[in-house]
């Protein structure tokens, strides 16, 4: 009981942390570190970092400065005001973003589009956008922990039925993690001086919500499961 009231808690936490920083990343007056007023130089940190980590020609990218309109819902789509993805119009990368928004959020995208251009970054990057490996690790994340926790006795397996679904995710927590440390070099090279506390515990809620979803089926299976061993 202890265990299932913990995870629930750290769910609850994680669901917070989300909601905040979606609107931060969805504002419509301009933040006090706008992404609008710092354009030029993170692009010229975003070159920076590129090269310090062997990219020779950093790759070109679109950029679309999409203000979220005021009806905004939070069951919209948010995609367009903090995302990175290829241009379908001229095959270019494509970062979206909100301009009126913190300025890390824009370092972040960036520092995405570093990762991608390595190796290890751009494997990490297909290995997430690949849908077939998507379904089945979506569906592993659903059955794993259930099946854990069906098979080990006792009640108190809920550290294993989390591990076992965050283990599922470990391409998008890869990729996100490494976007975020490109960010802080990001904005280090543009005279940032790296991020203030406010903006790694925005970027830090960012992160968490990629947990939510993993955490929430290793929760639901654990109760499950041990009903069941």
């Amino acid at each position: 009981m202890i265990a299932e009231t913990a995870g629930a808690g750290l769910l609850n936490a994680l669901v917070k942390r989300f909601n905040k920083g979606n609107l931060a990343k969805t504002r419509h007056n301009p933040d006090r570190r706008a992404t609008k007023r710092s354009l030029n130089r993170m692009n010229d940190g975003y070159k920076q970092v590129a090269k310090s980590q062997g990219i020779e020609s950093p790759a070109d990218f679109d950029l679309k400065l999409n203000v979220p309109p005021s009806d905004l819902s939070i069951k919209d789509d948010l995609g367009p005001y903090a995302s990175n993805s290829i241009n379908a119009d001229t095959g270019n990368h494509l970062i979206e973003i909100n301009p009126e928004a913190d300025e890390a959020f824009f370092a972040h995208e960036l520092g995405h589009l570093v990762s991608r251009q390595t190796p290890v970054g751009n494997t990490v990057r297909t290995l997430r956008d690949n849908p077939m490996l998507s379904n089945a690790l979506g569906a592993a994340m659903m059955t794993v922990p259930g099946l854990a926790a069906a098979m080990e006795a006792g009640d108190d397996d809920m550290d294993t039925s989390i591990a076992l679904a965050l283990a599922t995710q470990a391409p998008t927590l890869v990729d996100e993690a490494a976007a975020t440390i490109n960010a802080n070099s990001i904005m280090n090279k543009a005279g940032k001086r790296g991020m203030d506390g406010r903006q790694g515990r925005r970027l830090a809620g960012g992160y968490l919500s990629y947990l939510a979803t993993p955490i929430l089926a290793a929760t639901a299976g654990n109760l499950l499961g041990n009903q069941l061993d």
